[in-house]
């Protein structure tokens, strides 16, 4: 098990990061359609109203349109996307489903996959697109991955004392901690590989914050599986499940980094 774990992390970083950095924003919209459109596939197969044709087809092509709009629309009018998403859903249940019945559980289940698993990863487009993006992306996936290493190791050779047991009985407070290390560790990383983000105060602000949160995504996605009665939304990637078991930090991860440094004007948006 640890051994295909450490195999595959090792391909996919092969894999991510010269495209990310030689590949700019196209790359990243290419990475992202194609990590979304799995994570949509994973999450439609295991939600009862859209695991069949035609709700998991259309849910991956909506989900496939969404990440075309976080590309090619204005930087300021990408909310536009957001909004009108759910919207655009209803009229499709309006013009292509007979069974008006299942309207609303087809359509929340369909606004539920995009909203949350595509839309938050998309926010890695709008990261790229931005001044320095491919080192603003790279800083949210070594700072969540290393923390994602962290708690594992922490908590597979050091975790005795378990603070979620009714959602995910694995998590310890010393996998939290290793977690936490393991932040600052990318944090520190990426401050000296890429010396033109800015400086450790801004940095660390975004390291504590990603700290909070991964782990809470985590156990969103835990409480999610459960809920479901799951142990995996899939087997894409060898010893650690799925898309969407290695994305459930990123879907915190990203948003929180592009609307932080948008709204606290460390990067302004061009006009």
């Amino acid at each position: 098990m640890l051994k295909a774990r450490v195999i595959t992390a090792i391909i996919v970083i092969l894999i991510l990061v010269p495209a990310i950095l030689w590949g700019g924003a196209p790359a990243v919209a290419a990475l992202v359609a194609l990590f979304s459109g799995i994570a949509a596939w994973e999450l439609t197969r295991n939600l009862d109203d859209v695991k069949s044709p035609p709700g998991n087809h259309l849910t991956i092509v909506l989900a496939l349109a969404v990440v075309v709009s976080f590309y090619y629309l204005p930087l300021r009018a990408v909310p536009a996307a957001i909004v009108f998403m759910p919207l655009t859903i209803l009229l499709f249940h309006l013009f292509l489903y007979n069974l008006i019945q299942k309207t609303v559980p087809s359509a929340a289940e369909m606004t539920f996959v995009v909203g949350y698993a595509v839309i938050p990863l998309s926010h890695a487009i709008l990261l790229a697109r931005l001044d320095y993006g491919a080192a603003w992306v790279l800083f949210v996936l070594v700072v969540i991955c290393l923390g994602d290493a962290g708690a594992y190791f922490a908590g597979k050779y050091y975790g005795k004392h378990k603070f979620s047991s009714n959602v995910s009985p694995s998590k310890t407070l010393e996998g939290l901690g290793g977690g936490i290390a393991g932040n600052f560790v990318g944090m520190l990383v990426m401050e000296v590989a890429a010396p033109g983000l800015p400086g450790v105060a801004i940095l660390a602000q975004l390291t504590l914050i990603l700290a909070v949160l991964s782990p809470l995504g985590d156990l969103c996605a835990s409480a999610l599986k459960r809920r479901l009665g799951i142990k995996d939304f899939g087997g894409v990637l060898p010893g650690h499940g799925g898309v969407m078991d290695r994305a459930d930090s990123l879907i915190f991860g990203f948003p929180v980094v592009y609307y932080f440094i948008v709204g606290t004007g460390v990067v302004v948006l061009p006009l």
